[in-house]
Parts: C-alpha cells; structure tokens; sequence
C-alpha cells in the first residue's frame, strides 16, 4: 500500500541472475495510472496482475508479494491456481481492525503533499511502520522514485491516496483454496506479522512453510535483499 516497483530494486537484480523477473505497478500506485473514479480494491488488483501475466504471455510464474502484494499474490493464487506455480507471501497483515479501517478512510481523504522537487519529497520519505534498519540512501531512492511533477516547480507522490480506503483485509476464507507451493516469510522484528501470524498462514495454505529473515523489520526486502532472496533460492520448488 502506497509503495511502487522500485522496492524491488534490491532483490529482483538479485533474483534475476537466475529467474526471469519483472515488478509491476498496482493501479494508483508508481507509474501506473489511477483508478477513473478513485474506488479500489482487491479484485481490481489481482486483475492487474493476470494482465501482467497476459502481457507477458506467462501461462504460470513464481509469484512473490510483500505486504499488500503479498496478499494480492495469495488472492491469485487462490482463485487461478494454474497461472501460479509456487507462492512467497513476504510480511503480510493477516487482520483489519475498525480502528485501521478509520484511519485509512482519514489518510485518503487528507491532501498530498505538494513540494518544490523530488528531493524535498525523498529527503522527507519515512516507512510505516517507521521502524527499520534501511540504509537512509535507500529509503531517500524510494522517495524520489514515487516523486511525480503535477505541474512546474510542483511535486507530490505518484501514489493516489484514495487508494487508502480500501476494503478491509481478510485473507482467512481464501486461504485453504491456495493449492501452490508457498513460502511465507515475516521480518524477525515485524510488528505487522508477528511468528504466529507466519506460522498460521503456512498451516492454512495446503503446502505452506514458514521462514523468518532476522534483523528485519517489516519492510524486509529493502532491508536484508541478499538474505531474502536467500530465502527463496533455497527454498525455490523450481526455476521460472
């Protein structure tokens, strides 16, 4: 939620010297364009990634999703088991209280920041959760990554805030369904998913393992790439 493609620009090198590797936008997100009437949700987002798919002309991948991907992945690979041959679920949030759905439903209605460049705008970028043992050049990379210019000398984040109104996150009743190998994987210090989250998840899945990246937080996959993408080699069912 919020972030783009360009979280991946640790691992998917990484992954790449040995798997065919492409990171997507989800609609209102990065270079993507937003959704007309500003509604979103998760069926709209595992349309994207079957178009994906379709352009590429993959009949199956690996697919891996952290947090809001990783529950999108897991919703694909619930409802088209053929188009996925394994799964890795990284750090997702397994729980939707009304107090988060209040809180989303007041960060889509606050305004974007408006700045005077992409500098200001990744000088000020923070993660959230805030904790996190990123290097600051990686975090300012991100920043000025999901930087657009709306109009001269004017910038704001790519990201379009009405997307915070999603719907509520349940992934429990389509969990059973998904029949492809997964690895589910949590940050060892994520407050997002915690060991029994991981572990409950892989036993709901039909063929699920749980990992856990130590020194992590739980944006894991800019924080140790080499160890996470150690992770799924080691793990991998089979290259793609």
């Amino acid at each position: 939620m919020a972030a783009h493609t360009h979280w991946w620009d640790w691992a998917a090198p990484l992954l790449a010297e040995r798997h065919d590797v492409v990171a997507l936008d989800f609609r209102g997100h990065g270079e993507s364009d937003w959704a007309p009437d500003g509604t979103y949700d998760f069926d709209g987002y595992v349309r994207d990634a079957i178009s994906a798919l379709d352009a590429l002309g993959w009949s199956d991948a690996v697919v891996i999703g952290h947090s809001l991907g990783g529950y999108v992945a897991a919703l694909l690979a619930a409802r088209e088991p053929a188009r996925v041959s394994a799964l890795v679920i990284a750090d997702i949030l397994t729980g939707w209280s009304d107090e988060m759905l209040a809180r989303g439903r007041r960060e889509a209605e606050r305004p974007a920041p408006r700045l005077g460049s992409a500098a200001e705008l990744a000088a000020r970028f923070r993660f959230v959760p805030p904790e996190t043992v990123a290097p600051r050049d990686r975090l300012e990379h991100l920043g000025a990554a999901g930087a657009r210019e709306r109009g001269p000398g004017v910038w704001e984040p790519a990201f379009d805030r009405r997307a915070f109104a999603h719907p509520p996150l349940d992934p429990w009743p389509f969990l059973p369904a998904v029949a492809a190998p997964t690895l589910v994987v949590r940050g060892g210090s994520s407050v997002v998913m915690d060991a029994a989250a991981c572990a409950r998840v892989a036993a709901t899945v039909q063929r699920g393992r749980c990992a856990e990246l130590p020194g992590t937080y739980h944006h894991l996959i800019v924080e140790d790439p080499a160890g996470f993408v150690g992770l799924v080699d080691a793990w991998s069912p089979g290259p793609r």
